[in-house]
Parts: C-alpha cells; structure tokens; sequence
C-alpha cells in the first residue's frame, strides 16, 4: 500500500472505515494494518485478505457484507 494523506478523504465519504457499519474493533485493526477504505479490498480474494496481519474471517465477512450494503444504495 501507498502512503496516504488522511487530510484528502471528506470527512462524509460512506467508502471511509469509520463512515460504515463495521464495529470499532473491526477499524482500529484494520486501520492498524493500514486500511482506510472499504474499496481498499476491492481487488483482493479472501486469500490475500487473510494473508494481512490482523485480519480473520470475521473481519473478511463483515468487510464483504458492508460492501454489498453500500453498493446497494
């Protein structure tokens, strides 16, 4: 992953972590592992997700499930 300015996503944008549904728990770990995005994982498979320090699957499910919900508005 590429180094990010925090300062460059509106604080209102729905594809931030903190602006979805996911638990807190589920944020700050991947925030830790330098997630910020929903769309982050868009182009990753499960395998690869699992692969991140931090991350199981019941993050994996939630993330998918929080994708499809936002997609669907």
């Amino acid at each position: 992953m590429t180094e990010m300015d925090f300062g460059d996503f509106p604080d209102d944008d729905p594809d931030l972590l903190e602006n979805t549904a996911l638990p807190k728990q589920f944020i700050s770990r991947l925030r830790k592992a330098f997630y910020t995005r929903l769309s982050d994982f868009d182009d990753m498979d499960d395998i690869q997700m699992l692969r991140e320090p931090g991350i199981n699957w019941r993050i994996i499910k939630a993330v998918r499930s929080e994708r499809v919900r936002i997609d669907a508005k």
